[in-house]
Parts: C-alpha cells; structure tokens; sequence
C-alpha cells in the first residue's frame, strides 16, 4: 500500500505544477489562515503579512510553530510557541503549502487533492529531521493512521 501513495504522490506532482503560481501571478489568496487535518494532525498555515506567501505551520491544538518561513521566528503571534523540533522551511514546501491560501469553495476535488499530495511529499523531505530530534527527547512520531487524503 505504501508504493501505491507514493505512486499516487508522484503521478499527481505535474498536476500541483501546472497550479503553483508564479511570481507575475494575478490570484489573490483567498485568506492568511487555512487549518485542516494532515495525516493525523490538525495543522494550521499562516500567512502573516497578507501576500499569499505561508510564514508558519503550527499545529492547532498546542499551537506549537513546526515550520516557519527565514525571519518569522522573530515575530511570532503572541498565541504561538516554537515547537522544540521545529524546522526551517525550504522554497519548496513554501511554494506548496502557499498554495492553501487559494483554495476556495470553487476548488474541485482533484486540486485540492494535487495540492494535499504535494505537501505530504514535502514534509516527508523533513521527517528524518524530526524523528532524531523527538527521539533525542524521548518522544515516539506517531505513524499516520486513517485517510490522509481525505478531504
């Protein structure tokens, strides 16, 4: 089953790139905060300057920051901690998780699946990272469970 994912991530990784947008790009987010379920987290992205670029993703029921963007670090809201595990987010799991900030109620299923798929393959790049680093305190990564995909 786990081939058949990464197939099914792999295949759909054309489709999410032709949906990125690009720097001359006229969307407009559709909003600075997009909170769903991710595997077995709920998880919250945020855009904190309002231009569709994503600074933080937190999860929602400790609002611990896992991911963030260079320099937001330094100016978090005051309802958010930096998880001790926390990771630097590169261009690409930027450029992905960006693109929740443009999901709208006209955004079909197959997009919003596109855009899930590519983010599941980008924050597998920092599992290794975060599996050391919860083991050197002793805390156990839970494996996903359930439909990850499920919208």
């Amino acid at each position: 089953m786990g081939i058949q994912k990464l197939l099914l991530v792999a295949l759909s990784l054309p489709v999410v790139a032709a949906c990125t947008s690009t720097p001359g790009d006229l969307r407009q987010p559709v909003s600075a905060l997009y909170c769903d379920n991710f595997l077995i987290y709920d998880m919250c992205a945020q855009d904190l300057d309002d231009d569709g670029t994503v600074e933080l993703v937190y999860f929602a029921d400790t609002n611990e920051v896992f991911l963030w963007r260079e320099g937001a670090d330094k100016s978090l809201p005051e309802k958010l901690l930096m998880h001790r595990c926390a990771q630097q987010m590169d261009d690409d799991i930027i450029n992905n998780t960006s693109e929740l900030f443009f999901i709208s109620d006209e955004t079909n299923y197959i997009e919003r699946a596109d855009i899930k798929s590519a983010l599941m393959f980008s924050y597998a790049v920092f599992m290794p990272q975060v599996i050391r680093c919860n083991g050197q305190f002793g805390i156990e990564t839970p494996e996903p469970v359930g439909d990850e995909f499920d919208f």
